[in-house]
């Protein structure tokens, strides 16, 4: 992979886990209060500067740069307060409880997560090691301004973070899980000068002490804790020695080390990817993408823009913008209606440009389609034949709209959406978190869970392998995890964090799967010694 995904970011993260479509009216009211609150003090700032139009206008970046915090804290605040209310009706707990919308655990656990969802998102446009810090601490967990914490994936839950924490790139700070039919939530606690390596999973229940440090690609075990003064390594992680002189004991010197790691990382990655010769590989038609890019936008742009300008130069301007001076707005019956609905005006007009969008992108995608029919197989770079070129086609025309969706406020549309399409298929119940998705030949079934996983249909080592994935019934599939082209996954089967399923590979039904490449856990014992998780008590899916 030359490059990190754009569909997915790191940083504080919700679930996308929507147990009831009820949720949406409270997060939609969110939505609405945040704008409510901005255009109030836009309004303030308009009539503070518009008897001076040059001033008015010079002084708009900054007022563009004022009004993104007012929105960042106006979400943050309006989250808070929703949660405590939430809160009184159900304390959030640890423990395990299973996947039902009449478990009282699991219905709250996903409210809460809609709740905080928007002020996160909000946050992801300008990411920022101090607003993610004051994030967490709004939503009650502890931690510390001296910490790095802008690289990880972390709930926003049950966490406790100390000071001078360093948390590399794709890590999972995860205090909940989905196992099976459960949710398991158990309290994390990350204490003083501690370095997770990049690509690590920190399972719910640790306790990493003081000055420890995890490498790269390791795994702790459920309530694992991890020694201080140590250093962890592993699948699940052991322990492979201490930390006794001075030198390692200094975080820049260890931050160094790491770093000196990745840029050979880099650099061999980087060798690798010339000898490839890339540039070669892929079509290069960029007056075509330019022509179906163009289309999407201002097709799905022009409508909304053309009634948006109706509306505030009709309606917003003379009767709120025009008024004679700041305190008439609240005096005034019609001003104060028209306030009040302008901030769903701009989210109903959002969504209309969304669903242009879609319906354009199916229009495309259907007759490319009938020119030519999408297949799979395996494709040489060197021979371009009409199948290797129209593939690269629909790629281009679906990756704007996946990532439209996928880094919008709306991540819950993404299954509707190439369901609509008809490149994917995604069955009721499922749930797609934040994660790197293939954008044809998929076949998800119902009460499916993926997580922050990398899901693709298509591979490219000395070919391009382009070949369907399935996924049955009931699987869930921990973040972390790699599945290849070609792979079926049965039903009822879960693959553990970091586990990577290799290329049309079957993965046998009601079975737990693990590690890389993905070996299949023989019984409940094993399991146990690996994950320090006793499951026999309330899953009962491996076959032995």
């Amino acid at each position: 992979m030359t490059s990190f995904p754009t569909s997915i970011h790191d940083g504080p993260y919700s679930t996308n886990t929507l147990v009831s479509r009820k949720f949406l009216i409270i997060y939609g009211i969110n939505i609405w209060i945040s704008f409510y609150v901005i255009i109030i003090e836009f309004l303030f700032y308009y009539n503070l500067f518009k008897s001076n139009i040059i001033l008015l206008f010079l002084s708009f970046p900054i007022q563009l740069f004022i009004g993104y915090f007012i929105l960042v804290f106006s979400s943050l605040l309006t989250a808070k307060l929703l949660l405590i209310f939430v809160n009184l009706i159900h304390k959030p707990k640890e423990g395990n409880f299973r996947r039902v919308k009449d478990n009282k655990d699991y219905y709250f656990w996903s409210l809460r997560a809609v709740i905080k969802k928007w002020p996160i998102w909000i946050i992801s446009l300008l990411p920022s090691s101090v607003l993610n810090n004051l994030t967490l601490t709004i939503f009650g967990i502890k931690t510390s301004f001296t910490s790095s914490i802008n690289n990880a994936n972390m709930d926003t839950e049950f966490i406790e973070l100390g000071r001078n924490i360093t948390l590399g790139k794709g890590s999972f700070i995860k205090s909940s899980m989905i196992y099976g039919d459960y949710l398991i939530i158990k309290k994390v606690i990350i204490q003083d000068n501690v370095i997770i390596g990049p690509h690590s999973y920190i399972s719910p229940g640790t306790k990493i002490e003081n000055k420890t440090i995890l490498n790269t690609l390791s795994l702790t075990q459920f309530n694992q804790i991890l020694e201080q003064n140590s250093i962890y390594s592993g699948y699940p992680a052991r322990k492979k020695g201490t930390i006794e002189d001075k030198q390692t004991t200094d975080n820049s010197y260890i931050k160094q080390k790491i770093q000196e790691n990745e840029r050979r990382f880099q650099e061999t990655s980087k060798k690798t990817t010339e000898s490839y010769k890339p540039a070669e590989k892929f079509i290069k038609k960029i007056p075509t993408y330019i022509a179906i890019f163009l289309l999407l936008y201002f097709a799905a742009y022009m409508p909304v823009l053309i009634v948006s300008y109706y509306y505030f130069t009709d309606i917003f301007y003379p009767f709120v913008l025009a008024s004679p001076s700041f305190s008439d707005l609240f005096i005034t019956n019609t001003s104060m209606l028209i306030l009040t609905f302008t901030p769903p005006f701009i989210m109903v007009m959002h969504l209309s440009n969304i669903f242009l969008t879609v319906f354009i992108t199916k229009i495309c995608y259907y007759i490319i389609c009938k020119i030519n029919k999408p297949k799979e197989g395996v494709f040489h770079w060197k021979n371009k034949s009409r199948d290797y070129d129209y593939y690269f086609l629909r790629s281009f025309l679906l990756r704007y709209i996946k990532w439209k969706i996928q880094r919008g406020p709306y991540p819950w549309l993404i299954k509707k959406v190439f369901n609509f399409i008809g490149n994917c298929q995604f069955g009721k119940n499922s749930i797609i978190e934040d994660m790197y998705l293939a954008k044809e030949f998929l076949n998800v079934g119902k009460n499916v869970y993926l997580g922050k996983i990398l899901l693709t249909t298509q591979l490219w080592d000395k070919d391009l392998t382009i070949k369907s994935v399935s996924i049955k019934d009931g699987v869930v599939i921990n973040d972390g995890c790699c599945i290849a082209p070609g792979t079926i996954i049965k039903k009822n089967t879960h693959i553990m964090p970091f586990s990577i399923v290799s290329k049309n590979e079957i993965i046998d039904p009601n079975s737990i799967y693990y590690d890389a490449p993905a070996k299949k856990m023989k019984n409940f014992k094993d399991f146990k010694d690996l994950f320090n998780l006793d499951i026999s008590n309330f899953i009962k899916i491996i076959k032995r």
